[in-house]
């Protein structure tokens, strides 16, 4: 049994938190045994223990590194007897790990900063030499990313986030009966932290240029974080209050993404967008942005509509095509179920986890 100690500093149920229940739900328990460490309080510790998953608290806060997280984590590491450290954007996990003699993996899940002077790459790939044995990086973009910051690009491998496609069929929506939408009003979805990065305020002001066409359409924002206030403003500002659902968190959101008529993400910085996967996996026309990883999973007038980022003209555009052309719309989300089930599946994320896990202990 291989024992493998997952390391998060951040307490927020987002990517890196449904990129790891992913992983354990579907992984070999004969052959691995998970534990998990990251700031307790959060949403994400709670829904990790609702899965009979182990849990240890880290102090500290959301720091990626502290003396107090190492000291806590050698003692985890000591007390599991782990083989395999696996960070996910924790510094001190991968210091915990290589001081105890573990080898290290660490998920990079988004974009991060790139590039930087001579001396910040050269530190940047001393350290991921000294401290890490694998990165993975979650799409291209990322990995082009991690080496325009320093990391050498023999250290990095790509594995796309993947999704249970199982667990969306047969998929009811639930969204129209409790907001209470009829069935002929067009709903355009978002399923996104409500931070910088993803281009909210572009979509918010494309969505008033929708409702000049289709008066009656609402936009269902899902999801929590810092920008809630200046969005909610943003909203009174352009006069669509009475069209604008901010929903707030929501732990299973299959049924309500069911009821969208289009999904919609308008980030100006992405890794790849595990929730445009779901809406994929859900048969659903999808709006995206060409920024990040977001061109490896969207084909644009294939499986999905590209635009440009930071344009709200060119996401109307295509918003509006999405609603007017069912036909189109269709033959979009048809295209975009079967990209999920070829390209980005659970079962090959997990296959090739295994397989950097096994790689790296085999190393001497």
């Amino acid at each position: 049994m291989i024992k493998i100690l997952h390391v998060l500093s951040d307490t927020n149920i987002g990517g890196a938190g449904r990129y790891l229940f992913n992983l354990l739900s579907s992984q070999d328990s004969n052959r691995f045994e998970a534990v998990v460490a990251c700031p307790g309080g959060g949403e994400l510790e709670r829904q990790l223990k609702a899965k009979d998953i182990k849990v240890y608290t880290l102090e500290g806060g959301e720091s990626s590194a502290n003396l107090s997280q190492i000291k806590s984590l050698r003692q985890i590491i000591s007390w599991e007897k782990v083989d395999i450290v696996h960070t996910h954007a924790s510094f001190a996990g991968r210091i915990a790990g290589k001081i105890s003699g573990c080898k290290v993996v660490m998920t990079r899940h988004g974009l991060g900063g790139s590039g930087g002077g001579f001396l910040k790459r050269t530190t940047t790939r001393l350290v991921s030499r000294i401290f890490t044995d694998r990165i993975i990086a979650i799409s291209r973009a990322v990995k082009i990313s991690l080496i325009e910051s320093g990391v050498p690009a023999d250290m990095i491998t790509i594995i796309y986030n993947g999704i249970d496609l199982s667990q969306f069929d047969r998929i009811e929506g639930s969204l129209r009966k409790e907001l209470g939408i009829a069935p002929n009003t067009p709903i355009i979805g978002m399923v996104a932290r409500l931070v910088p990065e993803k281009g909210y305020e572009y979509a918010i002001n494309a969505f008033y240029h929708v409702l000049k066409v289709y008066p009656s359409a609402q936009l269902v924002i899902v999801g929590d974080g810092p920008l809630e206030k200046s969005l909610k403003n943003l909203c009174t500002q352009l006069g669509i209050d009475d069209h604008v659902v901010f929903m707030g968190y929501r732990q299973n959101v299959e049924s309500i993404i069911a009821d969208f008529d289009v999904f919609v993400l308008s980030s100006v910085s992405e890794g790849l967008g595990l929730a445009l996967l779901e809406a994929m996996a859900l048969g659903k026309p999808a709006v995206a942005t060409a920024t990040g990883g977001i061109p490896e999973v969207i084909k644009h007038n294939v499986n999905g509509f590209l635009v440009p980022s930071g344009s709200d003209n060119y996401l109307a555009e295509s918003i509006i095509k999405a609603i007017s052309d069912k036909e189109l719309a269709k033959a979009l989300g048809t295209e975009a179920r079967k990209t999920v089930n070829e390209k980005f599946s659970s079962k090959t994320m997990i296959e090739k986890t295994n397989k950097v896990y096994m790689e790296i202990l085999q190393r001497v």
